[in-house]
This record gives structure tokens, sequence and C-alpha cells, in this order.
């Protein structure tokens, strides 16, 4: 039995001197409970409305819209939501397509893997945005682009917003 104690002894006081000597605290342990971070769009009017026509890889090329027929285009977020909030649901729908309609020709745009974007997740102008990536662009849809403005002349986005199908 002698035999037995010593080894099992030594063993314990081996693995005692690895130890850390913390125990997992509130403060070390990982979350259950983190939101979802969703990209937050910039404070400053969006540089391009307009519909996808097709894609390549991160590229696409878009129908823009002309915004100057929008009577929201200069608003920052929350007074669009306020203005749109305040039109009943067939002025908005109507508003939509006269500026759907008013386009300016074809743009391509370069669309970096990894920048904010987010897409509305119902039609009234108060819904809340979730998070969204390249995959979710598809030809058909409708986006809001903010530029970087260090690209120079190319079209590189900095933000997408995705609208809510329509």
């Amino acid at each position: 039995m002698k035999n037995l104690l010593v080894p099992i002894i030594a063993s314990a006081l081996l693995l005692a001197s690895c130890s850390t000597g913390t125990a997992p605290s509130a403060t070390n342990a990982p979350s259950a409970t983190n939101a979802v971070n969703i990209p937050v769009q910039p404070e400053k009017k969006t540089d391009i409305y307009g519909k996808i026509l097709s894609m390549e890889g991160n590229e696409i090329t878009l129908l823009q819209s002309d915004t100057s027929k929008d009577p929201t285009f200069n608003m920052l977020p929350d007074e669009k939501k306020k203005y749109m909030s305040a039109l009943d649901e067939s002025a908005r729908m109507a508003l939509k397509a006269e500026i759907n309609a008013a386009t300016l020709g074809e743009i391509r745009i370069t669309v970096p893997v990894g920048i904010g974007m987010v897409k509305k997740t119902a039609q009234w102008p108060t819904a809340p945005n979730a998070e969204a990536s390249l995959a979710d662009l598809k030809p058909g849809m409708y986006v809001s682009i903010w530029l970087n403005a260090q690209a120079g002349e190319k079209k590189v986005a900095e933000f997408v917003k995705i609208a809510f199908p329509q």
C-alpha cells in the first residue's frame, strides 16, 4: 500500500505546482450573453443609391438612382427615419417608386470583403438592421453605398446598406 501512496502523492504535488493558481472568475470567463455587434452606418449622407444589375466577385454593377428626386437624400439617418415615419405606407411606396424610376446610368463599384454592411429586416422606416455580408448582395436589390474617400477616382465602398426587398 505504501508503494502506491508515494507515486500518487508525488503526482498530486507535480500537478499542483503546474497550476496557474487562479480559478475562473466572472471577469475572465467568456460571457454567454454577448450581444451581436451590428455595424453602424456612417453619420453622413449616402454617396450612391441604386439597383444591383450584376455581380462579379466583389465588383457590382449598379443602376444608379438620381438622388436629386429623393427629398430624404441629404438627411441624416435619424432625420430620414422621422420623415419616412410621418408618411403613410402608400405615400412611402409611391416615393420609393418615383426615386427608383429616376436613374443616372450604370456604375461599377468595388465592395471590399469585411467592410461594414447591414440589411433592413422589414419595410417600415424604424425596422432594425441586421448584419450583412458580400454573400447577401444579389442582382435586383437596392443598396445605399458610402464610398471610401481615400480611394480617389476608383469607386470603392466603405459601407453598404441593403434595402428591404420590394
